[in-house]
């Protein structure tokens, strides 16, 4: 591997990739060197993104899928297995809060789809990815937390008890396949601009949770994605990566 193509011979998947961090990341990767499948739940968007992944040059995959569905899950981990021949960087980054309010106003209903969006679609990728790691003997499994999981937010209950699950999930896990060379690590972005969140902050504004800290661009997640992607063997596992100014 040459320094300017750390990841070259790997295979990368990124959930939620169409945009924002998740696009942000599956071209972050490609330029490291990577065979990059795309999943999404909107074909147009992780075509567009491989697209532009083969335009610089690398292999893309682009695929449909609704991460809380197992079987749709593990079809793209086959697909992607098939297209390729191995997973050695699986980004599980789909997600997001669609409940607001005060537990008690909430609607049973949504607040199910939020845990079963942000927590059980980290289990349906691990458990598809893990027997495709192990038998390599290695394997990266990333995980998109929020700083929400490890800070109580009023009015957030769902997504909070969601990726509260998601960052003991990645501690788990982590003591469970650590000696099949596999690391689970955690990243915490803190506020980034993106599609979104354009209603609450944009980079170079400081409304809203800008005040707090700095807001960041999908870009500078993507950076430390590719870090993570790139450690050697028996690199940390089990731990939070975080790029929020808050203390977690």
């Amino acid at each position: 591997m040459s320094a300017s193509s750390p990841l070259e011979g790997t295979v990368s998947l990124v959930t939620g990739g169409g945009r924002g961090i998740g696009r942000a990341s599956a071209l972050a990767l490609a330029r490291a060197g990577a065979a990059v499948a795309v999943a999404a739940r909107s074909l147009d968007q992780v075509e567009g993104v491989a697209e532009e992944i083969r335009a610089e040059g690398g292999r893309a995959l682009a695929l449909q899928v609704d991460v809380t569905v197992a079987d749709q899950v593990h079809a793209m981990v086959k697909q992607t297995v098939a297209e390729f021949g191995g997973l050695h960087v699986m980004l599980c980054n789909a997600g997001g809060g669609l409940t607001s309010g005060r537990l008690i106003d909430s609607d049973a209903d949504e607040w199910t789809h939020t845990i079963t969006l942000n927590l059980d679609s980290v289990f349906h990728c691990a458990q598809a990815a893990l027997p495709v790691m192990s038998e390599q003997r290695s394997g990266k499994i990333l995980v998109m937390g929020s700083g929400t999981g490890h800070t109580p937010t009023p009015g957030s209950s769902a997504y909070a008890a969601a990726k509260a699950g998601v960052s003991q999930l990645v501690r788990v896990l982590s003591q469970e396949v650590w000696r099949d060379g596999i690391d689970v690590n955690e990243i915490v972005p803190g506020p980034v601009a993106t599609e979104l969140t354009k209603d609450n902050f944009s980079l170079g504004e400081a409304p809203a949770l800008s005040k707090m800290e700095r807001v960041k661009a999908p870009e500078e997640v993507a950076e430390l994605v590719v870090w993570l992607a790139t450690r050697p063997p028996s690199g940390p596992t089990g731990q939070v990566f975080s790029l929020a100014r808050r203390a977690l």
